[in-house]
């Protein structure tokens, strides 16, 4: 119920909050990376909207208009999306949606809101709705949402942008708690707040990735392992894990890199209080990590800082179209030197 279901935003949900106590726009764009939340926000949003007792914090929660948002059943919300089989919004359905509808009466509430998918508008779709932003009809309101750079300067000019950031570690771990996360450890939790770059439906894809974790476990194996591979082992055993996962190359590589950056941080330390006090990004391995540091002492900061460095060189030739066999074992060999001696 109201703007509380929505974690962090603190400042897009007070601005929101005393435009729907004062002067209301009719319509809003709603910006952000795919998965930042805009769809919960847009439904608040219409909620509030349609609210008969609105809040600085939403709508009420006790209206009929309110209850009728609870059970999913209120008809003056209208979500125009394009169908699952096609790639843009059709024209004729925005003209069925919007324009022919937004002249019939309200249901059960004194406003209507359409939430608009404007990533699935071509500019043709976006020319029609335009003249509905330019001369609202009293009662209606727009919200468009979008998470690509497609909107017509002329949209534009007639919305009120809401750009959406990124949530703190904290939030997307609270969210990840409660979206059926329970059993999930608070390192689990946090390598996936981290990992998700402060966008809460990346992580939680991420928590139910079963992909995702095996090429995760995989890359911090092929790192572990590496003092005791020999070359047979890294181009036959080790190498075919990149290729079978070129797709997801750049996640592989980053992974690689936090794994080598956490390395690097426990073999800072110098005391075990130091070491108990760590900060890892891959906090749910700590255990893992602190016993290959204590098993393969050898190894020196400038080891590790070679081994980035050859990951980030790989990194580097995939963007002028290296050979990606070559580069992706001239990596591992290197590394391999670092950590083999």
């Amino acid at each position: 119920m109201s703007f509380d279901v929505i974690k962090g935003q603190q400042r897009i949900k007070e601005r929101l909050g005393s435009m729907l106590t004062g002067d209301l726009p009719q319509s809003f764009l709603i910006t952000g990376d795919k998965g930042c939340g805009k769809h919960l926000l847009a439904e608040e949003l219409a909620g509030g909207i349609l609210c008969e007792s609105p809040t600085k914090n939403g709508r009420c929660g006790k209206c009929p208009c309110c209850i009728y948002f609870d059970a999913g059943t209120n008809p003056d919300i209208k979500r125009i999306e394009a169908d699952k089989d096609r790639k843009n919004i059709r024209v004729e359905d925005l003209r069925r949606e919007i324009i022919s509808d937004i002249m019939i009466a309200p249901h059960v509430s004194h406003a209507k809101v359409y939430i608009i998918n404007s990533d699935k508008l071509n500019i043709e779709g976006q020319n029609l709705l335009l003249k509905s932003l330019e001369e609202p009809v009293k009662g209606v309101y727009f919200i468009l949402l979008s998470s690509e750079e497609n909107i017509l300067p002329t949209v534009m000019s007639r919305v009120v942008p809401v750009k959406m950031g990124n949530y703190s570690a904290d939030d997307i771990i609270e969210i990840l708690k409660e979206k059926g996360g329970k059993d999930l450890s608070d390192g689990r939790a946090a390598f996936l707040a981290e990992f998700s770059s402060g966008i809460p439906g990346k992580a939680l894809e991420l928590q139910n990735d079963s992909e995702f974790v095996e090429i995760r476990d995989e890359m911090i194996k092929i790192l572990l392992d590496m003092p005791h591979l020999d070359l047979t082992d890294i181009m036959y055993d080790r190498y075919p894990v990149f290729e079978k996962n070129k797709d997801s190359i750049k996640e592989m590589l980053l992974l690689l890199l936090w794994t080598l950056g956490d390395l690097a941080a426990l073999y800072s330390a110098k005391t075990p209080d130091q070491l108990e006090n760590v900060k890892l990004k891959n906090a749910d391995m700590k255990g893992l990590l602190v016993d290959f540091c204590r098993r393969h002492r050898n190894i020196t900061l400038k080891n590790i800082g070679m081994a980035a460095d050859a990951v980030t060189e790989f990194s580097r030739g995939l963007t002028v179209n290296v050979s990606f066999e070559s580069a992706c074992c001239s990596m591992l060999l290197k590394i391999h030197k670092e950590f083999a001696g």
